[in-house]
């Protein structure tokens, strides 16, 4: 028979004792910041055009398709290409929707 003196109760953890915590950086400068909020200014203006080119793939693969399948739709696009477009390297490229 076990008694109550023979359980013996668990015993707390033992605390361990903590670092000072993170160590404290100054405060930025003036200069440190602009050079943080340039460099947070250039990543988003990078996400940006990645957005943008990413629309403009999704709205040029539409508009293609539809070309393809509306003559009406495929004259006007390329009355609307022959306008805007003028460098033959780009007229080359895209010779297909002009016809």
């Amino acid at each position: 028979m076990t008694t109550d003196a023979d359980i013996a109760a668990p015993s707390p953890p033992h605390a361990v004792k903590k670092g000072p915590g993170r160590p404290r950086s100054a405060p930025e400068n003036p200069q440190q910041r602009i050079e943080r909020l340039q460099v947070e200014l250039n990543l988003a203006h990078e996400a940006l055009k990645i957005a943008e080119q990413h629309r403009a793939m999704i709205v040029g693969a539409v508009v293609v398709r539809h070309a393809r399948a509306n003559d009406d739709f495929r004259r006007q696009l390329a009355s609307i290409l022959r306008a805007d477009i003028k460098a033959k390297a780009d007229l080359a490229a895209i010779a297909d929707l002009l016809n």
